[in-house]
């Protein structure tokens, strides 16, 4: 059953980070052990601790949706940073019946204004197999433009599982602190 599991895993993540992942699990949980290569499926032994399979796939199966969803703010963020209008879009769910007059607003901002976006903190609020909440706190700067007033948002994301990615559906500001 571990190695359906790697399999689903492995569509997820480069090979490098499920790699180090799973070296990281397996050396918490025998620590006599040295952690599993995943390029030497014979050192794996038969597990004979008292935890069931099932749990620690379900464990793994929620870090990896965990992973992804952290990986499509990061991509946002990214795509903000370097105006990128395409790379942006696509972390929002297709089906959001305001996907282009947000691709027109974002693309008015990229031509009027040179911001910098940082996130502060992320943290998975709820997750399904389809919806998840997220909390992100970023700072949001000015490099050039008009006049602008740098801040500290508090956001709280929806996003939907489209096609089996996670995309961005809706966003609300939970707080907002002005910096200049």
């Amino acid at each position: 059953m571990l190695s359906l599991n790697i399999k689903v895993l492995t569509t997820t993540f480069p090979l490098g980070v499920l790699s180090l992942f799973l070296s990281s699990y397996a050396a918490s949980t025998n620590p006599s052990q040295p952690p599993y290569n995943l390029l030497n499926f014979n050192s794996i032994e038969t597990n004979t601790s008292p935890i069931k399979p099932k749990q620690n796939l379900l464990v793994a199966d929620i870090n990896s949706e965990k992973i992804s969803i952290k990986s499509i703010v990061l991509l946002q963020i990214k795509a903000l940073n370097e105006e990128n209008i395409e790379a942006y879009m696509s972390t929002i769910d297709p089906g959001y019946r305001g996907f282009e007059v947000t691709k027109n607003i974002q693309l008015q901002i990229f031509s009027q204004y040179d911001l910098k976006y940082v996130i502060n903190q992320f943290d998975v609020i709820s997750l399904s197999s389809n919806t998840a909440v997220i909390r992100v706190d970023q700072t949001t700067t000015k490099i050039r433009g008009p006049q602008f007033r740098n801040n500290r948002l508090v956001l709280i994301h929806n996003l939907n599982k489209s096609n089996g990615q996670w995309k961005m559906f809706s966003s609300e500001v939970q707080k907002i602190e002005y910096l200049n």
